[in-house]
This record gives C-alpha cells, sequence and structure tokens, in this order.
C-alpha cells in the first residue's frame, strides 16, 4: 500500500497527525480578526439599510412613474378635446 501511496505522490499522508476534539486546540482570535468580525458586522449593517432604502426609492419610482402616466393620459385626453372643440369652431 506505501507504494501506491509513493507513486502517486502522497507520501507524506501516512505522516499526517490525526487530531481528535480530545487534543485539538482551537487558536484565540486576535485583534485582526476581531476588527474584522467588526467591520463585517458592519458591512452586513450597511447592507439591510441599504436594502431598505433602495425599496423605498423603488416603490417611490413606481408611484411617479403612475403618476407620470395619469398625467399623460389626462393631457392626452384634454389635447384630444381641444382639437375636438377647435375643429369645431371651423366648421362655423
Amino acid at each position: 500500500m506505501a507504494e501506491k501511496v509513493h507513486t502517486r505522490g502522497l507520501d507524506w499522508l501516512s505522516k499526517l497527525k490525526i487530531i481528535n476534539k480530545e487534543n485539538f486546540e482551537a487558536p484565540e482570535e486576535d485583534e485582526e480578526v476581531r476588527a474584522l468580525k467588526t467591520e463585517l458586522g458592519k458591512t452586513r449593517l450597511a447592507k439591510e439599510k441599504f436594502k431598505l432604502v433602495t425599496t423605498e426609492i423603488r416603490k417611490e419610482c413606481a408611484e411617479l412613474r403612475e403618476e407620470n402616466a395619469a398625467t399623460a393620459r389626462a393631457l392626452e385626453q384634454e389635447t384630444k378635446r381641444a382639437h375636438k372643440e377647435e375643429h369645431g369652431r371651423d366648421k362655423f
């Protein structure tokens, strides 16, 4: 078996130390890791605020688009009415 491991370039595999929960010690977080976690938390909050603002802006834009469309329809109807009225005066 060792021969197969060596031929595949994995001869270092048999030298690895097996780690289990009893002999594993997690390294303590250093200041840089804590600072990065804090920054990540701030970034997540900023992202959520951005999403809320974006949603509000999209709603406002949709309302304004509808208002613009309604105004355009009313203007078109008023223009048609004015043309008809003007055309009626030209006949007489």
